[in-house]
């Protein structure tokens, strides 16, 4: 079929009547190749948790419970029901396997993970998550379909073929994930139950019309003919495939056990794509008297079990270190309460990162939790979610940073969340952390055992690729309570960029190795840039808001203009850094008809935004 034909007729075309079949669902589309290296075995598995995820419920900063216990006091629960991973940040009770597989480095965690100006509709924000746009663009492209289509611009002419005989991706379940949606159908083939796959009539081989009708039925029929085909591939796997490990009762864990079974029997398929809901907590979050009990408990409980056996299985099967996941949901929850036990859309949340590769890091600082937080406002955002996406395919599958760049967006900035695969330290090191105070950062770290270790020479870079030393610190020659204790302080460091480090331990024979990489910033430190939302309530009568991120504390500006270009009304109005703000223009006694809204950041920078006035 001609490429050019098919994305001019058919680039809407999803085949809805496939969606009823049982088994696999939707034909796979581009391969994965071109983002791997030709001889990578290597697998990615997204998690989505479905609902927006409540992150302070999840990982909750134990530095900060008596605020917590004040905003949340109907949902609160006691630091005796946590599960520590430091002296400041605590899990939920029920995310034991989680928390072993924190203390034994096999998983990272990206501490108010969003996205400026974030849109708290459940659709609008699935959408920008799984296509990473920005809140103000709308793409049709998801963005791991955008990179499993690059270099294949003649799919799906011969696929899949001797090459490259399986589907690039897999959506387990009865949806084909919006990650994987390519240009003119989605990369993935859903598969809800990889031992029990429906053949699906072939579409035969009669001449087709030289119309729209011609070229869409010929669409349909390699569609058809792609999943019998991939569906052969699928159930072969699965029953040469196996799974050692044992799988708690859910759903999650289930799409998980097949997962594990699919690689295990050699399919070549390198991104999965499993998914778990119920994090829409409005109500009843926790159960009324003991909120370490309830629905979301259960959730962490499902979520926790199930990412713990399918580690476990991968590490029975011997293909841990082939295998990385990623979870992620549309939105966190607000930072207070609201009265029937539950939370409400809000901003930011943790992500976890797991598997042997992990970096086993900590990134970004507990969430600030002040008292007097209004009803409406979310955790602000810390990381970009674009900038973890961007990280995993430069560490875990090689994508060059200026693709990554163009895949994502420009101001992609990296993150060490998978670069935990170098060799072990000939010593055992408990925990290196790197802490942004308002003018320097501090460097600490602890070993438990050490064998000829010489010490340690510091290393810096602001790049999170080319590093250089920064200092020494040679070996402790005392310990407390079997523990040696190192600190170094960074002070030539300015507001504003990230920061990378790393130790370089040095052997008294002269051999050495890296530690995973710790980033910090400083205090206060802008993140991002500043953006603007859309206009809301827009027609308007007398006031109107508008969302603005800002990246620090600044000053916001606005003016309107009439279609003549006169001045009709401007003010000023400060905003908070490093969180969305809700600006409020009022219009006063504005005649009705079309204005033009200039709204101008700290930063010098502009943006208009049509405003209709009724």
């Amino acid at each position: 079929m001609d490429r050019r034909k098919f994305l001019r007729n058919t680039g809407t075309f999803s085949l809805p009547f496939l969606g009823g079949v049982h088994g696999v669902r939707a034909a796979g589309s581009s391969l994965l190749s071109a983002l791997l290296p030709p001889d990578s075995d290597r697998v990615l598995v997204l998690v989505q948790l479905s609902g927006g995820n409540d992150g302070l419920n999840t990982l909750i900063p134990t530095d900060q419970l008596s605020q917590l216990q004040s905003v949340r006091s109907n949902i609160f629960m006691p630091e005796n029901t946590l599960r520590p991973l430091t002296n400041s940040l605590s899990l939920h009770g029920r995310m034991e396997g989680i928390q072993d597989m924190f203390n034994e480095n096999l998983l990272s965690i990206v501490q108010s993970v969003g996205y400026p100006n974030q849109n708290r509709s459940h659709f609008r924000s699935t959408d920008i998550w799984t296509t990473a746009s920005d809140a103000a663009t709308e793409l049709n492209t998801g963005w791991m379909g955008r990179q499993l289509e690059v270099g294949h611009p003649n799919y799906p002419t011969n696929y899949p073929n001797s090459d490259s005989p399986d589907p690039p991706a897999i959506s387990m379940g009865s949806v084909a994930n919006a990650t994987c949606q390519g240009l003119v159908t989605n990369m993935s083939q859903t598969v809800e139950d990889p031992n029990d796959l429906t053949y699906l009539a072939p579409g035969g081989n009669t001449p087709l019309p030289n119309d729209n009708y011609g070229e869409e039925l010929g669409f349909l029929r390699v569609a058809i003919e792609q999943t019998n085909e991939y569906g052969v591939r699928i159930q072969a796997a699965a029953q040469n495939g196996s799974t050692l490990a044992d799988y708690p009762d859910n759903r999650l864990a289930r799409q998980l056990r097949d997962v594990a079974r699919l690689i295990k029997g050699g399919l070549q398929t390198k991104v999965y794509v499993v998914s778990m809901g119920g994090y829409d907590t409005h109500s009843g979050q926790v159960n009324q008297g003991d909120p370490a009990s309830g629905w979301h408990a259960n959730q962490m409980g499902d979520l926790s079990s199930a990412i713990a056996a399918f580690q476990e299985d991968l590490r029975l099967l011997d293909l841990s270190d082939r295998v990385l996941g990623m979870t992620f949901s549309e939105f966190g929850r607000r930072i207070r309460s609201n009265s029937s036990y539950g939370t409400d859309h809000g901003t930011a949340a943790p992500l976890f990162v797991f598997g042997n590769c992990a970096s086993g890091a900590i990134l970004g600082d507990n969430p600030e939790i002040d008292v007097t937080v209004d009803q409406n406002t979310g955790v602000p955002m810390q990381y970009d979610f674009r900038d973890v996406y961007g990280s995993i395919l430069i560490d875990w599958f090689e994508v060059p940073e200026n693709a990554v760049r163009n895949l994502l967006y420009p101001n992609f900035v990296y993150l060490p969340v998978a670069n935990g695969c170098g060799a072990l330290l000939p010593v055992d090191l408990i925990n290196f952390v790197a802490i942004g105070r308002d003018k320097t950062v501090d460097l600490n770290w602890q070993t438990s055992r050490e064998e000829e270790n010489e010490g340690f020479e510091v290393e810096r870079s602001q790049d999170g690729q080319t590093f250089a030393r920064i200092g020494w610190v040679p070996a402790a020659t005392t310990n407390r309570n079997g523990v040696r204790e190192y600190e170094l302080t960074d002070h030539n460091v300015r507001s504003g960029p990230l920061y990378y480090y790393r130790l370089r331990q040095k052997d008294r024979d002269g051999n050495f190795q890296y530690t995973p990489i710790r980033v910090a910033r400083l205090s206060g430190a802008a993140i991002g840039a500043w953006s603007f939302g859309q206009v809301y309530p827009n027609p308007v009568d007398t006031e109107t808001t508008i969302q603005v991120y800002a990246p620090s504390d600044g000053k916001v500006s606005y003016t309107v203009y009439n279609d003549a270009g006169q001045r009709m009304l401007s003010d000023s109005h400060v905003v908070y850094g490093r969180r969305d703000n809700q600006l409020t223009v009022r219009l006063g006694r504005l005649a009705a008809g079309a204005y033009t809204l200039r709204l101008s950041a700290a930063d010098g920078k502009y943006t208009n935004r049509r405003l209709i006035v009724r």
